[in-house]
């Protein structure tokens, strides 16, 4: 089952395209961020984001 807050971290990692944009947006620590993404990831078995060291990208199964 689908995680509501992780969903909306998703969507706002794709709407800011940075982690930590989202973590100030949503109040939270980067790292938390990121963990919720991780496990969201693990959960549907996709890679959503395109990370590199200065910004994210929707995936392919992202954009989906």
């Amino acid at each position: 089952m689908l995680d509501l807050r992780q969903m909306l971290i998703f969507m706002t990692i794709a709407d800011k395209r940075s982690f930590t944009r989202t973590a100030e947006a949503l109040g939270m620590a980067q790292s938390a961020v990121s963990q919720h993404l991780k496990r969201l990831e693990d959960q549907l078995g996709l890679t959503l984001l395109d990370r590199n060291s200065r910004s994210v990208a929707l995936s392919p199964a992202g954009r989906q």
